[in-house]
């Protein structure tokens, strides 16, 4: 058998060989038993013969190890061979360079994204930190090795193992090893958010199994949390303050990702600077990212007055999120120069939707007749219309819109 991409060893837990085995021998031994009662007494040879048979095929399947992999999929086998280039959806050839600054609203005051404690930047986690694995985001559900070389796992999936690449580093040039891993297990579980705590929880033992290897067994078998295991962030267990970690702080953090934090006002901008010994610079996985040598988000304290600066050339891209601002407020001097390109970019990606969510289990909404009365009230036409220009569409299911539809 094979997952992943790599042989899979069969888990003595119910499923598998050793499950199969463990039934022949049930079988068997009720054979034995009720022989006497069904025909004369004599030696139940062939069936025994046949059981060994069965078993001779099955135990060397029973010996089978799981292959560490530098991918691990949710289902089926990664896309992508051993050794690929890079993703299909980057340019390795892309031009590195420039300064490129963004806009958020509203504001900070932390640098620490991993506790619930204060505000901070969103794009910290991305960009200064790393997980073991990064997401394919042309795929379901798949994962390629980033501070991790190899993922290993079974075919109960009950454990992961994740073995480091030796060039991983930290911004300060420190090696990022399996103790780190294990280090953030520890804390992010502790003092981390809640979803750390949650998936974390998940988990029986963290055991380091060298300096740079670490297996994760969980309290049950689960075919998703390899791949969390796998997204978790890794954070250098010697540059921090444990028992400060839930406490809100402006210091600029260390990670091993390509960026460091440059230049901090508080509550106003935040500027990334290109690590320019970044480890990870040629991993098939960061081909053609990570171009700008240096990234600024500036924060503003509403939306009209980030699409102001936008409009003076402060800001250098942005989404819109407004529908009456996209079809009224693009009218200004750059959009009709060329200077500022207006373009809708499909992903066939699953959209965000409205919607009613009625509670069947009370007795009014049972009916669904009701549910449809209810619906026809909201006049959908007017309101698109009136509010929205025309920009919205009916949903016709929780895929609409992506390759995943059925409508």
């Amino acid at each position: 058998m094979r997952q992943d991409g790599g042989r899979v060893r069969c888990a003595p837990n119910g499923s598998g060989p050793y499950a199969t085995l463990t039934a022949i021998a049930a079988v068997a031994r009720q054979l034995d038993r009720d022989a006497p009662a069904r025909r004369p007494a004599r030696p139940v040879r062939r069936p025994s013969r046949i059981v060994l048979v069965l078993l001779g095929l099955l135990l060397p399947l029973a010996d089978v190890r799981a292959e560490p992999s530098g991918a691990i999929s949710m289902h089926g086998a990664p896309a992508l061979p051993e050794g690929f280039d890079h993703f299909p959806y980057a340019n390795p050839a892309a031009p590195k360079g420039g300064r490129l600054t963004l806009s958020l609203t509203g504001t900070f005051d932390s640098l620490n994204p991993f506790i619930t404690r204060g505000s901070a930047p969103p794009f910290l986690r991305a960009n200064v930190f790393e997980s073991l694995m990064v997401r394919s985001y042309d795929e379901p559900f798949t994962l390629y090795g980033l501070l991790a070389k190899t993922v290993e796992t079974d075919a109960a999936r009950s454990f992961v193992t994740f073995t480091l690449n030796e060039s991983a580093r930290f911004s300060d040039g420190r090696p990022v090893m399996a103790d780190d891993v294990l280090f953030s297990f520890n804390l992010l579980r502790a003092k981390g958010r809640p979803n750390y705590r949650l998936y974390y929880g998940k988990v029986a033992e963290a055991q380091l199994v060298g300096a740079r290897a670490i297996r994760f067994t969980f309290l049950e078998p689960d075919r998703e949390l390899p791949l969390i295991m796998g997204l978790m962030p890794i954070l250098p267990r010697h540059a921090v303050d444990e028992a400060g970690f839930d406490s809100t702080s402006l210091q600029p953090p260390v990670g091993s990702g390509p960026y460091r934090v440059g230049d901090v006002h508080p509550g106003a901008s935040v500027t990334l600077v290109r690590d320019p010994a970044y480890w990870g610079a040629d991993l098939p996985v960061n081909r053609g990212f990570y171009n700008f040598e240096e990234v600024r988000f500036d924060y503003f304290r509403d939306g009209n007055t980030e699409f102001e600066a936008f409009k003076r050339g402060l800001v250098d891209a942005r989404f819109e999120t407004d529908p009456a601002r996209w079809q009224t407020g693009y009218d200004f001097s750059a959009v009709t120069s060329g200077e500022v390109i207006r373009e809708t970019i499909p992903t066939r990606l699953p959209k965000p939707h409205y919607a009613l969510v009625f509670n069947t289990r009370r007795a009014v909404f049972a009916d669904e007749r009701v549910r449809r009365a209810i619906i026809e009230l909201f006049d959908f036409p007017w309101i698109d219309r009136n509010l929205y220009h025309g920009l919205y569409q009916r949903t016709a299911g929780f895929f609409d819109g992506s390759f995943l539809s059925a409508v």
